[in-house]
């Protein structure tokens, strides 16, 4: 069997709304698999989001899908083996941080790159962060919107920190996870957590860990001094 048949007949066996990368096709020869891929696309039967990713629609009532930004953009990155996790307004909204529903798609990324898409519909942001491979989604998210504090929208600094700290009482996030992951945030962000490590009375180890990593001369301008108990004892104003 030719290699544009076997192509055509593993995509017609998948499921529609799928993505289809090169990675799907590993076992045939490349060069060909592009070519039957470029062959698809001009009769219609795929289409291409991105260079090497593709998309087989579903037909509605209301016109044919498009395929939803993060799994674009997930399947790109995991073909050029960058670490990603979701965050920004979306991830903030899961954790009941914001009301936001934002139509963009944020990504934190291991390292900088550039995606760009065939569809001018997907937005998408990629923001550059330490990679933390075993860090969940959420601690991830928690650990950005910690320095995001004062730009999150539809919300208060004030509101973000009394629901972080309901998600390490409540045992759903481990606090002692997220300082270890902090280690390599920026220092607002270290004593932003260690403050609300205090207010929760957190394991007195990891809150000294915390405190050592800090430059005691730093003072962090950040509003918090009146709305949160232990600001000071963190060098936060």
């Amino acid at each position: 069997m030719s290699v544009a048949r076997t192509v055509l007949n593993r995509i017609k066996k998948g499921d529609e709304d799928c993505l289809w990368t090169y990675r799907d096709f590993a076992d045939l020869p490349s060069l060909a698999v592009a070519a039957a891929l470029s062959r698809l696309k001009k009769k219609g039967c795929i289409r291409r989001v991105r260079n090497g990713v593709y998309y087989v629609p579903r037909v509605t009532r209301f016109g044919t899908t498009t395929p939803a930004p993060p799994r674009v953009a997930a399947a790109v990155l995991t073909r050029r083996g960058i670490a990603w996790s979701p965050t920004g307004p979306a991830a903030y909204n899961r954790l009941g941080l914001t009301t936001q529903v934002s139509p963009t798609t944020t990504f934190a990324v291991s390292r900088k790159v550039r995606l760009a898409f065939a569809e001018p519909s997907i937005r998408l942001i990629l923001r550059p962060a330490a990679a933390v491979p075993s860090a969940s989604a959420d601690e991830r998210a928690v650990l950005d919107a910690l320095r995001d504090l004062r730009w999150i929208p539809d919300t208060t600094p004030e509101n973000v920190i009394a629901r972080v700290s309901d998600l390490f009482r409540s045992n759903r996030i481990s606090f002692a996870r997220v300082a270890r992951f902090a280690r390599r945030e920026p220092p607002r962000v270290r004593a932003v957590l260690g403050a609300i490590g205090s207010s929760i009375v957190a394991d007195p180890n990891i809150l000294e860990e915390l405190k050592g990593s800090l430059n005691p001369m730093t003072h962090f301008s950040l509003g918090l001094s009146d709305k949160l108990a232990t600001a000071r004892e963190w060098n936060i104003r």
